[in-house]
């Protein structure tokens, strides 16, 4: 038990030290700006990605890294439901509704069909479908026993899904000007493409705090 815990400490310590500096880069931002920019957890995000760009964790660090990643992400998306109203879910209307329900199935139809135009596989093709369309690795991870997919595939799936997710973060907020969207249609627009929590919000909190809020719903 001990053992396990101690594992995990270097790479936890590690996640620590990212997230600290970005609640401070926040504030600093916050400072100089004089209003807010960008959260700390969009900026980690950012720090994160560049770090990992240039240096490859070592082998006592991935243990702690990988539960940052798995487990305690997990959890604080599910902590971040709590601050959610249920009355502004009832607020946002059925159509807003439907519409996540709608888009989601025809992104994974859709990114079926592409995948096999490219000449993947069925199962590859749904995999990197269900991926970008549902919420990213825990999508892939869930869905790959079922239809019995390969190594190679899951593998495959999730890198296709993380470079589509770099596209998609730093074009989409092209499109609020170049469409006429103000924040909350564009909110709107960052919360039914963008597959996974934390990519939402860093898709959509540079745009405008209501942006950021209405995606993250």
């Amino acid at each position: 038990m001990l053992s396990a815990i101690s594992r995990r400490v270097p790479g936890l310590a590690l996640v620590i030290a990212v997230s600290g500096l970005a609640w401070i880069a926040e504030r600093a931002l916050t400072a100089a700006i004089g209003r807010p920019t960008l959260e700390a957890i969009v900026l980690a995000i950012l720090i994160g990605a560049t770090i990992r760009a240039f240096w490859s964790p070592a082998g006592s660090l991935r243990a702690g890294i990988a539960l940052a990643a798995g487990f305690l992400l997990e959890l604080a998306i599910v902590l971040l439901g709590f601050g959610a109203d249920l009355q502004q879910f009832i607020a946002a209307g059925l159509p807003l509704v439907a519409s996540i329900v709608g888009v989601g199935d025809a992104a994974i139809f859709t990114g079926i069909a592409i995948g096999r135009a490219l000449g993947l596989t069925p199962v590859h093709a749904l995999l990197v479908a269900c991926g970008n369309a549902i919420c990213g690795n825990s999508a892939i991870a869930a869905i790959a026993p079922v239809v019995g997919a390969r190594k190679d595939e899951v593998a495959s799936a999730i890198a296709y899904t993380a470079v589509l997710g770099v596209i998609v973060i730093l074009g989409l907020p092209f499109l609020a000007p170049l469409f006429g969207l103000n924040d909350y249609q564009y909110g709107i627009l960052a919360g039914l493409t963008v597959y996974a929590v934390p990519q939402v919000i860093a898709a959509a909190y540079p745009v405008s705090l209501l942006a950021g809020q209405t995606a993250t719903l």
